[in-house]
């Protein structure tokens, strides 16, 4: 199992970024259709809703320090046999830009590999760049429109 992280810089404020990451009528614009159903504190229960209701992911809160810290562990349903792996997710203000850090630990390359999980976090994270920085989220790549 090997650590899988992704870095990129923003211009945007940690309150901005941390706004788009736990608030599902944003999260619903860039990551895949996929709105919340949570309440952010650490020891709570989430699940990932698709554009169709259907649970598309779940898993538990394990640190949340507003505009700072988001660590969840994630299981992906769409993936038969996808065991839950960790998702944490850094900021650090950089004067008026943000760098974020998103790390995915405790996964099995087959079930990154199998899930497309290295294409969907570079989609997720440009997306999510696209949104704070123009107001606009990236179109679904085809590649995912099966998915």
């Amino acid at each position: 199992m090997a650590d899988h992280a992704y870095e990129l810089i923003v211009q945007s404020t940690p309150e901005n970024v941390w706004k788009a990451l736990t608030d599902s009528d944003l999260t619903e614009q860039y990551y895949f259709g996929s709105r919340y159903e949570t309440d952010w504190k650490v020891g709570s229960s989430y699940r990932a809703l698709d554009h169709e209701g259907n649970v598309s992911g779940e898993g538990e809160i394990l640190a949340a320090e507003e505009n700072s810290v988001l660590r969840t562990t994630f299981k992906p349903l769409w993936l038969e046999g996808g065991e839950p792996s960790t998702l944490s997710w850094e900021l650090t203000p950089l004067s008026d830009l943000t760098l974020i850090k998103l790390t995915q630990s405790d996964i099995d390359d087959e079930t990154f590999e199998a899930a497309q999980m290295h294409i969907g976090w570079v989609y997720i994270l440009s997306s999510l760049k696209s949104l704070l920085e123009t107001g606009k989220a990236l179109p679904v790549p085809e590649i995912f429109a099966a998915s």
